[in-house]
């Protein structure tokens, strides 16, 4: 059904002098939308749940943004798969919708990336929903992307740790002085530390990482590789079903894993420099303390400043 519609006011598109100040209207650094409710494309044809945030500045004497029209381009993610050069596309036109009133932008969506993850040892296996927030921001002259990730992860103290171990040799000490010395044998010793040797424990806590990649103009996403490779770098993620073994290996590769959150960001930042496509990086580390009732954080960055 056709329908016609009288010519509309558009208020937003006035260019009067301001009703308070009888000038015309400043220039605004930035005017958006946040928390648009979206989905997307991903490479697998998959269509996935996304929020977005949009804005760009406004040139001085112009009243308002053209609001509907940004959103219209971003209602057309699931159209096709998101790739560098597509979301490059999209900021071009997100700037083109403005009719020459905005020169920069900025875009940040937000979604979950579904991947199926084993367990260490067995068949078990489950879902997980990595978050993963992809940034454009700049001008016709130039838009940056990053690509940012988040990874749980298991960490344990090394203080707590070398604490732990120093009790349980205590306790080892004195119960051996009260035993006949000529009657020790290994198995007795495995006894003694199966019943009583790891009662005093080493802290460890549910930890994250947020690695944000800042990309060159010709690298790929690849967000499923570079997961995998800070996961390996991190030697703890967290995991989905397991079985005891798994839980087993669990605990020898945190016992073998000892990290303080600096220690965290230093490895990761090695395996950035090591990553594809990366012009630059910002890592942020928080380890939840189980010990402590506020968090430890560390930062690691290289040539992540705001262009």
């Amino acid at each position: 059904m056709n329908l016609t519609v009288p010519p509309l006011p558009d208020v937003a598109a006035g260019r009067e002098p301001e009703p308070s100040q009888g000038a015309p209207y400043r220039a605004l650094q930035r005017v958006g939308m946040q928390g648009i409710a979206t989905r997307l494309q991903w490479a697998d044809g998959a269509r996935l749940p996304a929020t977005a945030d949009v804005s760009v500045d406004l040139a001085t004497g112009q009243r308002g943004i053209h609001m509907s029209r940004l959103y219209r381009l971003l209602d057309r993610l699931d159209e096709s798969p998101v790739t560098p050069e597509r979301l490059d596309a999209l900021g071009h036109a997100l700037l083109d919708s403005q009719d020459d009133t905005s020169q920069r932008l900025s875009l940040t969506l937000r979604f979950g990336l579904p991947l199926r993850r084993r367990a260490l040892l067995s068949d078990a296996s489950g879902w997980r929903h990595y978050p993963l927030t992809l940034t454009l921001e700049g001008s016709h002259e130039g838009l940056t992307q990053t690509l940012t990730l988040e990874i749980d992860y298991s960490s344990t103290c090394p203080c707590s740790t070398a604490l732990a171990r120093h009790a349980m040799a205590r306790d080892w000490r004195h119960w051996a002085d009260e035993q006949n010395t000529a009657n020790l044998d290994a198995e007795a010793v495995a006894e003694w530390i199966e019943h009583s040797g790891s009662f005093p424990t080493p802290h460890s806590q549910r930890s994250r990482a947020v690695v944000a990649l800042r990309l060159n103009a010709d690298a790929a996403y690849a967000p499923e590789a570079r997961l995998d490779a800070f996961e390996q770098t991190l030697q703890t993620p967290v995991q989905t079903l397991v079985k005891r073994l798994d839980e087993q290996a669990f605990a020898e590769r945190n016992g073998a894993n000892l990290m303080f959150c600096e220690d965290a960001a230093r490895r990761l930042a090695a395996a950035c420099e090591t990553q594809a496509g990366v012009a630059g990086y910002r890592i942020d580390i928080t380890h939840a303390e189980s010990l402590h009732a506020h968090d430890a954080v560390a930062r690691a960055e290289r040539d992540f400043e705001v262009r």
